[in-house]
């Protein structure tokens, strides 16, 4: 009788050492970087389990500055934090480095939406988690085409993404779409009728808001250009009307809404503030370049306006770059600015004698999430229709 007592003693000693061990980690984790947790993974059953672990994934969940570029069949990326409280300072970036599925040179991408990013060549399309390294070969479009535009979007609501194809530079009435992530016993293409016919340019590209695409577009004549949305919940198409004044071919998100701006940094932008409505406004802001701050005028020259980060601040980068190159975050509301520098002649690992340009791709308010991509792999094992393609995080 004595023994089984100590026994049950020990058993509940052990669990609530086990307990105790698990709390910590959990703390730990939560305060490493996301490339360190993904490698932790691999560490012991336990911490696998804590990682992936649904309560700690949307705990780990934190938005930042992506940026990266390829030299040859390498892809270079780094991430840039979006909070910080100081008002002015430089510091250095540093890139990670990891292989390309095979056959996947100049390739074109989506925004980042929901931790996911997008990308194709030809008629092979992937989807890519930066947090995990991870790559997946999505199914071939039917039928097979490479003059289309690639679009991804979520719905928050049932937490699903989708991927929206439609063909380049003429007028269309339906387009593919697949489901990431869905229940199905197989995950293939639907064809959905767009019910407004509307045509396509070699510079459309979208941007998801809210659980809706939006991209620019023109009328079925081609007499004027349009705004066109896709609800990624429903799969229904509508056409927003501009205003009779509108410039501008950049879509960005501003403070949670669709903005329309120019690469110009001198310029304003039009805000979608009620789509049912075809109602927009402008806003212009002050160039943070002006004549009083010297050290940001000295690298202004060749940055284009990319995007907004969800605190408000301006984010300034080049296209293209060959050996360095200057990234800006600047909030005019708060007078701050932060310079992240790229120096390729220090960093030996793409040195390029010749001096080759290479195009610099962002992804502001990326979220650093384990989640997104564990859901499609877990979907391409089951039905066995997708490449999983896992360069080794422990490189």
């Amino acid at each position: 009788m004595e023994q089984k007592k100590t026994y049950k003693k020990r058993k509940t000693q052990l669990k609530s050492s086990t307990s105790f061990a698990v709390d910590l980690t959990t703390e730990i984790l939560l305060r490493l970087p996301e490339k360190s947790v993904a490698k932790f993974s691999c560490v012991s059953k336990l911490w696998s389990s804590i990682i992936t672990d649904p309560y700690f994934i949307n705990l780990f969940q934190t938005q930042s500055l992506q940026i990266c570029f390829q030299k040859d069949d390498n892809l270079f990326f780094s991430s840039i934090p979006q909070n910080s409280n100081r008002s002015y300072f430089s510091t250095s970036l540093s890139f990670d480095q990891t292989k390309l599925p095979e056959n996947c040179s100049h390739w074109s991408s989506t925004e980042s939406v929901h931790a996911l990013i997008c990308f194709h060549k030809s008629d092979k399309l992937i989807a890519w988690n930066p947090c995990t390294r991870q790559f997946l070969v999505l199914p071939n479009l039917l039928p097979s085409s490479n003059d289309t535009i690639l679009f991804l979007g979520y719905d928050p609501i049932e937490r699903k993404h989708k991927v929206m194809c439609i063909p380049r530079n003429r007028t269309f009435h339906k387009c593919q779409v697949l489901t990431l992530g869905s229940d199905l016993i197989s995950w293939s293409w639907r064809r959905v009728g767009t019910n407004q016919a509307h045509s396509t340019s070699v510079f459309t590209y979208g941007r998801c808001v809210e659980g809706v695409i939006y991209y620019l577009a023109y009328s079925s004549r081609r007499s004027h250009m349009v705004m066109m949305s896709f609800d990624v919940r429903s799969e229904k198409f509508h056409m927003i009307e501009l205003p009779c004044n509108f410039t501008g071919r950049r879509l960005v998100t501003y403070k949670g809404r669709l903005a329309c701006c120019n690469r110009n940094i001198e310029r304003g932008f039009w805000i979608l503030e009620d789509a049912q409505r075809h109602k927009w406004s402008s806003q212009h802001f002050l160039s943070p370049f002006g004549t009083g701050c010297r050290d940001l005028m000295s690298v202004a020259n060749g940055l284009n306006l990319k995007g907004f980060t969800h605190a408000g601040e301006f984010i300034y980068a080049p296209d293209r770059f060959s050996q360095s190159f200057y990234i800006l975050l600047c909030d005019p509301v708060r007078n701050t600015c932060r310079r992240f520098e790229y120096n390729g002649s220090v960093n030996s690992e793409v040195e390029d004698v010749d001096r080759s340009m290479y195009a610099l791709h962002t992804f502001p308010n990326h979220i650093d999430s384990l989640k997104a991509f564990a859901t499609l792999c877990n979907q391409a094992k089951r039905t066995g229709s997708g490449q999983i393609v896992n360069p080794s995080i422990l490189d």
